[in-house]
């Protein structure tokens, strides 16, 4: 989980899968007119890699106080870009590759104390990390990142009059926050994982809370994971009447 998160490392899987996405788009003979093109988005990202793998203390300090904010938004919208084009090009593990990428991004903005903005490619990646996890710690890494991505992209999204959207991230991003909390039998983070659903979903948190109550009743979970979804589900059954 921490090499994931580790620009450098982020940086290292970006090389690796943008080298078949360009090779695929100089085969496609795509007419881009003014759309920006694979090649532009790869050395454009490149040089924001050097800015990121640098200590923030070591940036000029002549830059406006929100510099970070502003190149951490600015790089996970290029590889969300670079991502669609993937998908356009049918290159599906670059653009699985382009998303966990942005995950390390995201990181770098929580450790920063920043916002964020571009939330499409990190919810992505953070799900492709969480759906090829099993083991309970790596687990409860993750569940930890989503509650902090989610915190850190709140004052964008919580108020988001588009939530009823199956599709929207923020929607993703909080039920699979809960799932991964349980999964990983944390205790701590399905609590306030729970919260957060109760709180900006409160019109799907019923139903998702019952058929957690039905799974941690059929699995091999500790009482104490079963307490909490039960009381959970209990308490949202209330809500309903």
């Amino acid at each position: 989980m921490a090499s994931v998160l580790d620009i450098s490392a982020a940086k290292s899987r970006f090389e690796q899968f943008a080298q078949p996405l360009l090779a695929k788009f100089a085969e496609s003979k795509i007419a881009t007119g003014e759309q920006v093109t694979p090649p532009q988005l790869v050395d454009a990202l490149r040089q924001l890699f050097l800015v990121l793998e640098k200590d923030v203390a070591s940036w000029d300090p002549s830059l406006p106080e929100d510099e970070p904010e502003r190149i951490g938004d600015l790089t996970i919208g290029l590889l969300l870009d670079l991502a669609t084009w993937a998908d356009r090009l049918g290159e599906r593990p670059a653009k699985a590759a382009m998303e966990v990428v942005s995950v390390a991004v995201a990181a770098w903005l929580v450790q920063q104390g920043q916002p964020i903005h571009t939330l499409e490619p990190v919810v992505n990646g953070l799900a492709i990390l969480a759906n090829a996890e099993k083991d309970p710690e790596p687990l409860q890494s993750l569940a930890r990142l989503m509650g902090a991505v989610a915190e850190a992209a709140a004052t964008d999204y919580a108020a988001d009059l588009e939530s009823q959207d199956p599709q929207r991230p923020w929607r993703i991003l909080l039920f699979n926050w809960a799932i991964a909390a349980t999964r990983a039998q944390d205790p701590e983070q399905m609590r306030t994982a729970f919260a957060a659903l109760q709180r900006y979903l409160p019109a799907d948190a019923p139903l998702f809370f019952q058929e957690g109550r039905q799974q941690v009743l059929q699995g091999d979970y500790t009482p104490e994971v079963r307490e909490i979804m039960l009381a959970a589900a209990e308490a949202a059954g209330h809500g309903l009447h």
